[in-house]
């Protein structure tokens, strides 16, 4: 299986640095031009965006992205999975929150990926890992 990771620091308590990310609209911000939409909400009323939430990802009306929310605790861990998706075998996005200090947190980005093409994957994920070092750049300049 190919993986790639990336480590953040966010100068900002673990709780503010979870509530940021796991917010799908964030990522509108982190990872522009891309769009992130909600298309289907949480069963949690208190939270939307969280286990069981669809989004959709793409520029302007062609968002051929799909992903799904799969575990959300709460100032920890965040998981996803790419769904609906022919090019994709498997895609696993983990977000892990983790406190440094009381206005510090250490987020570790970690993404499985295997496309259904053969050589594919390992272009996807550097491209990938380029775009979200980027965003998270931009975004701990935010918190």
């Amino acid at each position: 299986m190919n993986a790639m990771q990336v480590k953040k620091e966010f100068n900002a308590p673990v709780e503010k640095v979870f509530e940021l990310l796991s917010k799908h609209a964030t990522y509108n911000v982190a990872f522009a031009p891309v769009q992130v939409v909600r298309v289907k909400d949480s069963a949690d009323l208190q939270r939307p965006d969280g286990v069981g939430s669809v989004r959709r990802l793409g520029l302007g009306p062609v968002k051929p992205i799909q992903e799904e929310i799969t575990v959300l605790v709460p100032n920890q861990r965040i998981e996803y999975k790419i769904i609906k998706n022919p090019l994709v075998k498997h895609h696993l996005g983990i977000i892990e929150f983790q406190p440094v200090d009381e206005n510090k947190t250490l987020v570790t980005y970690t993404i499985e990926f295997q496309a259904r093409a053969p050589f594919v994957s390992k272009l996807v994920l550097a491209q990938l890992k380029s775009a979200i070092k980027l965003g998270f750049s931009k975004l701990a300049k935010t918190v």
